[in-house]
């Protein structure tokens, strides 16, 4: 798949003049004068886990107590209450690579609220079962691509609260606004609008140095997946992804595209490699090499949910070995102030 060219080309402009050049929004993802509000009956999930382990950028606990973010160009408010997840959604239905979705059958689907990876532990693997105990609820959300893509460009060069600031500042820049509830969200660029992008805009703005590569990936993905990205189907946005890792310059390489893989095409047995990853495979398992042997040892082991299995790993040995963390909200919520109360951390 090669990249095409781009026919409608977007000037390098700031925040206030986004709407010159950025459509207006349309159909459901309009504001909503009234949120779309209800509640989906869930059992073993915990969207504190699910949504502050680090595999989305675009949501925040607020001091209010719900989550708020965008998914897919809709504005969602969440809180869990026992088995029940409440709700507040700017849209009525929400456009996916499947196709429209009513928002609730939307949620269930993002957050895999009815799948429940069955993870065999083996019996002298203290480390997993404890690590697996620890993250029960927790889940992978599906991520849109392209978004899923940029995000995790960003963040191989910058911690996670500041791969939140950056991944929300182009999505100030060149989204869509959507007033919701007396707030204004943005949407996440389309891939046009971010692929004029060169370098000294990404330095002005001190994203750091490798940041162009944002516009390099932004400009293949447009030149495959043409005008309408967001109805591509799945199996497409795989290909593109595919070839995007063989290009020099995008920034997609063995930890960036096993990334997208897992958190947004579905591919459940793919395992990212971090400095924490090669730690615990080093003092937990005994295994030592480059992130490549790290990686097929931990998808061969882990088989068709490997993706879980690393991320209980991942978690637990963080959790042990890291600097305090904390869901600090970030960009579009009401505060900045850290929640009241922490997943992850809240044993002795």
């Amino acid at each position: 798949m090669g990249e095409m060219s781009i026919k409608h080309r977007l000037p390098e402009r700031t925040a206030p003049e986004r709407a010159r050049y950025v459509p207006a929004l349309r159909g459901n993802h309009a504001s909503s004068r009234r949120p779309v509000t209800g509640r989906i009956e869930t059992s073993g999930f915990n969207l504190g886990y699910t949504l502050a382990g680090g595999q989305v950028f675009r949501w925040g606990r607020d001091v209010d107590g719900w989550w708020k973010g965008v998914a897919y160009d809709t504005v969602f408010h969440l809180r869990q209450a026992g088995d029940t997840l409440l709700y507040r959604a700017g849209a009525s239905r929400v456009a996916t690579y499947l196709g429209e979705m009513p928002v609730a059958v939307f949620l269930e689907w993002y957050l895999r609220l009815k799948e429940r990876p069955r993870i065999r532990v083996p019996r002298t693997d203290g480390y997993l079962r404890r690590a697996r105990d620890r993250l029960k609820g927790f889940r992978f959300v599906r991520q849109m691509p392209f978004e899923c893509i940029i995000s995790y460009i960003l963040s191989v060069q910058a911690h996670m609260n500041l791969t939140k600031r950056r991944v929300n500042f182009l999505a100030e820049s060149w989204g869509r606004e959507i007033e919701f509830m007396g707030r204004k969200y943005c949407t996440f660029p389309d891939p046009g609008a971010l692929a004029r992008l060169k370098g000294p805009y990404f330095r002005s703005n001190r994203f750091g140095w490798r940041s162009e590569r944002v516009a390099e990936a932004a400009r293949f993905v447009s030149g495959c997946a043409g005008s309408d990205p967001g109805r591509l189907p799945l199996d497409d946005w795989r290909e593109i992804v595919d070839a995007l890792k063989k290009q020099a310059g995008t920034g997609v390489g063995l930890k960036v595209g096993k990334c997208i893989d897992l958190f947004a095409l579905e591919r459940l047995d793919a395992v990212p490699v971090d400095t924490w990853v090669l730690k615990f495979a080093r003092e937990w398992y005994h295994v030592k090499g480059p992130d490549k042997k790290v990686c097929e040892w931990a998808e061969a082991r882990g088989g068709k949910y490997a993706g879980y299995v690393n991320e209980y790993l991942f978690a637990y040995y963080r959790e042990l070995n890291g600097p305090s963390l904390d869901d600090r909200v970030i960009s579009f919520c009401a505060s900045d102030a850290p929640s009241a109360e922490l997943p992850m951390l809240d044993e002795g």
